[in-house]
């Protein structure tokens, strides 16, 4: 899928966006930039991505798990100061040398991390359950929330400005998925449904990218504190006895 995409985008760029951007309800309805591709993947599909790569960084924050005690987290946390600086001196390197001064504006691009295809990368190069994926994705979504506060303050829509008061939509969001686990709600749905849309909504309504929803509700979804990623993948039929965490994953997966 990854390299039909890049090809597709490269060789037909004008069709690969009237493709994701093409809508059933015509391209001049109100709601036209809702009902596309491009909106299902990158503001509702990408929020379960999320939502599973923090699945594997609470495992690993458990004890015995590659980021516990919380120290072992300080290294991938300050590698993402070199994954946001590096990309960008890159850059800037590459404007020097092209002399290309049209694209020096577009320096926050590279400053996130393509968490899908770093986790793709690490799963081949290191093997499921290796600290080093655990590291790298830690790395991979700090480097992105960090991008998405680049984006607000260096790139702001003047029609959408960012509206930081809906933050505290999320908050509310995360205060109700306490209350699930306190009352020990066992089943995922209750806290994608109720404080994973909340915070969805939240998000959408700060203007801020909504894929990050579920990264704030995940943490509380009780767990055994163990990944049962791989057992679940081989014994599919048995995947109600495992904890809700791996319940979640295992779905969407």
């Amino acid at each position: 899928g990854v390299i039909t995409a890049l090809v597709f985008a490269n060789v037909a760029p004008d069709a690969y966006g009237a493709l994701l951007h093409w809508s059933p309800l015509g391209p001049d309805h109100a709601l036209a930039h809702y009902f596309n591709l491009h909106f299902l993947v990158n503001d509702v599909f990408m929020a379960f991505f999320f939502g599973l790569a923090a699945k594997e960084i609470v495992e690993a924050a458990m004890p015995g798990g590659a980021l516990n005690p919380i120290k072992k987290a300080i290294n991938p946390l300050l590698g993402t100061i070199g994954g946001v600086l590096g990309p960008v001196g890159v850059y800037f390197l590459y404007v020097f040398l092209t002399g290309n001064q049209d694209i020096a504006r577009g320096w926050g691009i590279p400053t996130a991390t393509d968490i899908a295809l770093a986790w793709l990368v690490a799963r081949v190069v290191f093997g499921v359950g290796h600290p080093a994926v655990s590291f790298l994705l830690l790395l991979a979504v700090a480097d992105d929330a960090i991008g998405l506060g680049i984006i607000a303050i260096f790139y702001p829509d003047p029609e959408h400005p960012v509206e930081p008061a809906y933050i505290a939509v999320v908050a509310a969001a995360m205060a109700i998925a306490y209350g699930l686990r306190r009352a020990r709600v066992t089943s995922f749905w209750p806290y994608v449904l109720v404080p994973g849309v909340i915070s969805w909504v939240g998000l959408f309504l700060a203007h801020l990218h909504p894929a990050l929803a579920l990264v704030a509700i995940v943490p509380f979804m009780p767990n055994g504190g163990h990944d049962a990623g791989v057992y679940v993948e081989r014994h599919q039929e048995e995947a109600a006895g495992v904890d809700t965490l791996n319940q979640f994953e295992h779905f969407f997966k």
